[in-house]
């Protein structure tokens, strides 16, 4: 479990690292230079990404025995405020103009997390089925 979470956060934080450099070209055409403290939030947010994504998730939704509601409020929580602390490092200015509507996207992420469970555990419940039908045939 631990060697997969820590494979799962290096490649999630350096592919959010590829993303964030994509995001940061598309966006900073005008500029030139790049402050260099401004690479370490870029950083930042790849750490972040790492953390939410390559560790928390999996050990949510493939590890954790916590219930459903739980695991649905802390991973909301946890893509909220990653989601929120990404843009605060990414442009302060992006920040400001969303900082107006962050209960409308977290409401959103709530609504979207509890869709992706249902198709989860749809999934889920279908292998678990095909799983138990190819043992029993066997």
């Amino acid at each position: 479990m631990i060697q997969d979470l820590k494979n799962s956060f290096l490649s999630t934080a350096f592919l959010g690292l590829i993303l964030i450099v994509f995001l940061m070209t598309i966006f900073h055409l005008h500029e030139e230079v790049v402050h260099f403290h401004y690479l370490w939030n870029l950083i930042g947010i790849s750490v972040l990404m790492g953390i939410v994504f390559g560790i928390a998730y999996p050990y949510l939704w493939n590890y954790s025995t916590l219930k459903v509601t739980s695991k649905i409020t802390i991973s909301t929580l946890l893509n909220f405020f990653c989601s929120v602390g990404s843009v605060y490092l990414f442009s302060l200015n992006v920040f400001g103009f969303i900082k107006p509507y962050l209960l409308l996207f977290f409401a959103i992420t709530l609504v979207g997390h509890i869709i992706g469970f249902y198709f989860f555990s749809k999934y889920e419940n279908k292998k678990i089925a095909a799983s138990l039908n190819s043992s029993l045939e066997h």
